[in-house]
């Protein structure tokens, strides 16, 4: 039996081609090695919780692995038994879950995640955000699942749901092609009967679904999840997508990760030169999450606007696996010294921005929202709009929740040539079948995704220069 130990964390979402099983993750150690059919040995994951899904496709196509041995629990990871692949992690001991009036099958999931993390106990839970929604990163693995358990599955907790891969009312205008719309039709169908909430956003904590400080919840979406345990004060891991629906259908999850105060500890105390922009913060979470990947950051900012804060969270979980951070001052968490302290200068952050870009103007499209942009946002955004005309494609997109709120401002959007989109993003939507080859955007996370994911090439910038750079004066 081959066993295959990675040295460093995978990205299950863009990290393995699932036709295959060859790692394909730039800059990963072993990029070339086939997972297929072998003993994975491995610390764990980062990146998006919608990797999840993976374990389907890599059943479907014959390209899974064997079996995987974790050296530490990963939510993202245990989720391949849902899929028929075994997980272990050394040393762990039998967890029970006393509840009669749950499914057998469900409650064996969760004591299996239990054993393999170490919790001891489970919590029950009364909020749940669940990712994988979109047919394009899902696919037809995550759809036939979803199919399949959709009539013998009800939903016990709130459970709102990530962007879907379109516009669910205005497809067409999109340009999203049928077989597509069906396929994630379908999966939405599926969710709903279930009895998710069809909030189609990866920020839920704007449109409703706002934990309780020191509330234990079960949220995929690893943006979302950073958010909450960093700003709220709210305790989640980065949970699987699928997990997601084994919370949701269940009411409980293990405690253990972030659930536990010792690992909320800070531990690593940064401090950048200086931030001037959005795109700063952006920049500066990704860079601790590439460098630092398991870190508790403190950032030591001096100001921190809703927008920022959502940077970081998307940006550090998206290049890493940060699922939480302090800011003195800002965020409600108990703050202690760290271990270890770092600078971060000007030039890490441009240089980065260089790293994450591809080309320098000329673009095809620029997409914004990454995460859904709030209304503060939007009004800024409208703004600097303001007075001027697109000269190429402009799509922003936000949560439907927004919609009634958003018509005041959306003449001075649309005169300017830019379209909202709702229920879904740039980086679940299919752009590479609509014929865009190049997009910019001022999301790290974004153009990550964009490039990795989507196959495109991106420019990094930050927002007043694409407006610049992209809209000429009225």
């Amino acid at each position: 039996m081959s066993e295959l130990a990675l040295s460093a964390p995978i990205s299950w979402l863009d990290g393995i081609d699932v036709r295959t099983g060859r790692i394909v993750q730039e800059g990963h150690p072993q990029k070339g090695e086939s997972i297929a059919g072998r003993v994975i040995r491995l610390r764990g994951s980062t990146g998006s919780t919608v990797g999840a899904y993976i374990f389907f496709a890599l059943k479907r196509n014959n390209a899974a692995p064997l079996k995987i041995i974790l050296e530490e629990p990963d939510s993202v990871t245990i989720a391949a038994e849902l899929a028929g692949i075994p997980v272990e992690l050394k040393g762990v001991k039998e967890v029970k879950l006393e509840d009669e009036e749950v499914d057998e099958s469900l409650k064996r999931y969760l004591e299996r995640e239990a054993s393999i993390s170490g919790a001891q106990r489970f919590a029950r839970i009364k909020s749940v955000h669940i990712s994988g929604v979109s047919y394009a990163t899902i696919g037809e693995a995550g759809r036939e699942w979803l199919s399949g358990i959709a009539s013998k599955i009800r939903f016990k907790v709130t459970a709102t749901t990530n962007p879907a891969g379109m516009d669910l009312i205005s497809w067409r205008d999109m340009g999203i092609p049928e077989g597509f719309a069906r396929g994630q039709i379908e999966i939405v169908d599926s969710l709903i009967e279930m009895g998710a909430l069809p909030t189609f956003t990866c920020t839920p904590y704007l449109s409703g679904n706002l934990p309780a400080y020191g509330e234990s919840v079960c949220w995929g979406e690893s943006s979302a999840v950073a958010f909450i345990n960093s700003v709220i004060g709210a305790r989640s891991n980065r949970e699987g997508a699928t997990k997601t629906i084994v919370a949701a259908a269940t009411g409980y999850t293990p405690l253990y990760g972030k659930h536990l105060d010792e690992n909320r500890v800070p531990d690593l105390a940064v401090y950048p030169e200086s931030l001037e922009n959005l795109l700063h913060y952006y920049l500066l979470a990704y860079h601790i999450g590439l460098h630092y990947p398991d870190s508790v950051p403190i950032y030591n900012v001096k100001r921190a606007s809703l927008a920022e804060l959502k940077a970081m969270a998307a940006a550090g979980a998206a290049s890493g696996s940060i699922e939480m951070y302090h800011i003195p001052g800002i965020t409600p968490n108990k703050l202690s010294d760290a271990a270890k302290s770092i600078q971060v200068t000007k030039r890490d952050l441009l240089s980065l921005r260089e790293e994450l870009s591809s080309f320098d103007g000329g673009t095809d499209l620029v997409v914004l929202g990454c995460p859904h942009l709030s209304l503060q946002e939007i009004k800024e955004l409208s703004d600097l709009m303001n007075g001027r005309k697109a000269i190429v494609k402009f799509w922003i997109f936000t949560a439907r929740a927004f919609m009634p709120l958003i018509e005041r401002l959306k003449w001075k959007i649309e005169r300017f040539g830019a379209r909202i989109w709702y229920d879904t993003c740039m980086v679940v939507s299919p752009l590479e079948e609509l014929g865009i080859k190049k997009v910019t955007t001022n999301s790290a996370k974004a153009a990550k995704y964009l490039s990795s994911l989507r196959g495109l090439e991106v420019e990094l910038l930050d927002i007043k220069e694409i407006i610049e750079r992209y809209s000429a004066p009225e």
